[in-house]
């Protein structure tokens, strides 16, 4: 009689965080809505973000793993490198607005092809400049070296790029385990997804404060079903995605600018930015002294520069 009771209680404790779940994620999706259009590809639809000038050559915005389309316009860079550039900011398949049923795959392959369909979608058929952030940066790698005569020049951002210890996460593999995926998605994802969220997010601006804009988007699609399993997805086979691409990286035979903070947690420079720098054939390496992950939000100046300069959109003065 009491086991029965303590049963009764936990499944009272564990229905009210289901509902409560279920209310917020809700709440969640009325506060953040599409801010594009969407897209029927033939791999599904696709929601796209666009902006800066409508004639100006096209650079593609590739958010991170667990990141947003949103993330961009967001953020300061959309305001400076817009005033040079068409801006195409897509949602990666099963994050932000861009759904994916739950348990199908999300690869850097999967990203690619998505990726050349939003462009045929689009009528973008001249060369565009990708601009990749962590995850985003391994994306424009890999279209890179399948369509090397649409890309124009490569920005890679705080570039997640070789397969280094750490990379893949305990976390990832929870969703694949019926009873736990149930209780992480539908029951607990409120608290964990604030941890999370506040732990990445302090590691990700490091050494800046986390922008108050940045966090309550974060946490309010981060903590989507169909977000959790991509991110999940993604970590579990990017390690063995990158061993494959890495070795096609002196192949990239495009203008290329590997931008990063010394600071960065989430891909240390020794590990990725400085190596992939090497690797890339025609690349500069820009390491900014004072800066961690998030470089769209803390220095959207350098990443501007950056832009026009490999892109050849204007001449610009560096001072180098």
């Amino acid at each position: 009689m009491i086991r029965a009771a303590h049963l009764l209680g936990l499944a009272a404790v564990l229905g009210a965080g289901a509902l409560a779940t279920h209310a917020r994620i809700r709440r969640n999706v009325g506060r953040y809505p599409p801010h594009g259009f969407t897209l029927d590809l033939p791999d599904g639809p696709t929601h796209v973000i666009e902006g800066g000038e409508p004639d100006a050559p096209p650079t593609v915005l590739i958010h991170g793993s667990d990141g947003v389309a949103l993330d961009w316009p967001v953020s300061p860079l959309w305001g400076q490198l817009g005033a040079h550039a068409r801006l195409i900011a897509p949602d990666r398949p099963g994050h932000g607005h861009t759904p994916a049923r739950v348990g199908s795959p999300i690869t850097v392959e999967v990203n690619v092809r998505r990726l050349a369909q939003l462009l045929d979608a689009l009528e973008v058929h001249e060369p565009v400049t990708l601009l990749g952030h962590s995850y985003g940066a391994a994306v424009a790698l890999a279209f890179a070296a399948a369509y090397p005569g649409r890309v124009r020049a490569l920005v890679l951002v705080s570039p997640t790029a070789f397969p280094v210890r750490g990379l893949t996460r305990p976390l990832a593999y929870v969703p694949l385990v019926p009873v736990l995926e149930t209780l992480l998605t539908r029951v607990l994802l409120l608290p964990i997804g604030r941890l999370v969220a506040w732990i990445e997010g302090t590691r990700a601006f490091h050494p800046h404060p986390i922008p108050a804009d940045w966090h309550a988007m974060m946490l309010a699609f981060s903590r989507r079903r169909a977000q959790v399993h991509a991110l999940a997805w993604e970590n579990r086979t990017f390690a063995q995605e990158l061993a494959r691409l890495a070795p096609h990286y002196p192949e990239l035979d495009v203008p290329a600018v590997v931008v990063a903070g010394a600071h960065d947690r989430l891909a240390p420079t020794e590990g990725h930015a400085v190596p992939l720098a090497h690797a890339l054939p025609h690349a500069r390496l820009r390491l900014l002294p004072d800066a961690g992950h998030q470089l769209h939000w803390t220095h959207p100046e350098e990443l501007t520069r950056a832009v026009v300069e490999v892109a050849g959109m204007e001449e610009t003065d560096t001072g180098s």
